[in-house]
């Protein structure tokens, strides 16, 4: 009877008053959702309201049809937003349950790190050499543990990913998705939060990055590159492919601000002497 009523009050607090015009909205402060990618609209703004503690951990999200009418779109949409906010962590599908928000929100692990991106502009250094030493070794560990169903997700996202490209856009949304599944695919919760967390705080970077002209397609390529490599179950190859990946991706970043990199030894220079 409790977890019933706590659900009609998330629900209530999702409603938009009937009382007020189409225009306005209630005390969430929910958006009219956009004609284009509507299913991240709904992500943008369920993330949002975790972000704001509005929805904490354990608390469960409204049924698909109460979100879809609520939010004024289709069953399809609330499907599509519920299957990437659990890729990213943020909630778990609990079979004849429902669905929650995630006992462990990536915002607990990434808050701080967040927060110090704000206040420390040069910080951006910092998270990058932080993810050199991170990310690769989750991509090993990857290559080593990942499924047939998670090598098959990667495949369609990158699908998706060179559609975008393709057609002039920058593929953004896509190349954030890779990386959560290829945390997703070490079978490790605490990675895949962690690198849910690092892609949500480093998406503004990564949206200016990807305008660059060139860099669209040079991303699709490493990421080609990290999946050949995670196919094969060759931890080595992945790690130094996801580690090239990411310090190119710096470059490109500081290159466009006009900043210095930090002078640091690059592991895949001295890789591409050594074979060379």
């Amino acid at each position: 009877m409790a977890g019933s009523n706590h659900n009609r009050l998330l629900t209530r607090y999702l409603q938009i008053d009937s009382g007020l015009t189409s225009r306005q909205l209630d005390p969430f402060m929910l958006k009219v959702i956009k004609k284009t990618r509507i299913y991240q609209e709904v992500v943008s703004q369920i993330h949002d309201l975790i972000r704001e503690g509005k929805l904490k951990a354990s608390d469960q999200l409204p049924s698909e049809r109460e979100l879809a009418e609520t939010f004024k779109v289709s069953r399809t949409s609330v499907r599509e937003a519920l299957r990437a906010l659990e890729t990213q962590g943020l909630v778990v599908s609990r079979t004849g349950t429902g669905t929650f928000v995630a006992d462990l929100p990536i915002e607990s692990l990434v808050a701080p790190l967040a927060t110090l991106l704000i206040e420390e502009k040069s910080a951006l250094a910092d998270i990058f050499e932080m993810r050199k030493l991170i990310e690769p070794r989750i991509a090993a560990l990857a290559a080593e543990r990942a499924t047939k169903r998670d090598i098959e997700r990667m495949k369609g996202i990158l699908e998706k990913q060179k559609e975008e490209v393709d057609r002039g856009a920058t593929g953004v949304e896509e190349d954030a998705e890779f990386h959560f599944v290829i945390g997703r695919a070490t079978q490790n919760q605490a990675l895949e939060k962690l690198v849910s967390g690092l892609m949500d705080i480093l998406s503004h970077s990564r949206e200016e990055s990807l305008q660059t002209p060139g860099r669209s397609q040079a991303s699709l390529e490493a990421h080609y590159r990290i999946l050949s490599a995670i196919v094969q179950h060759d931890k080595e190859k992945s790690r130094l492919a996801m580690l090239r990946h990411i310090e190119q991706v710096e470059e490109n970043v500081f290159s466009d601000k006009n900043k210095e990199i930090p002078i640091r030894s690059s592991e895949t220079q001295l890789e591409e002497r050594r074979t060379s």
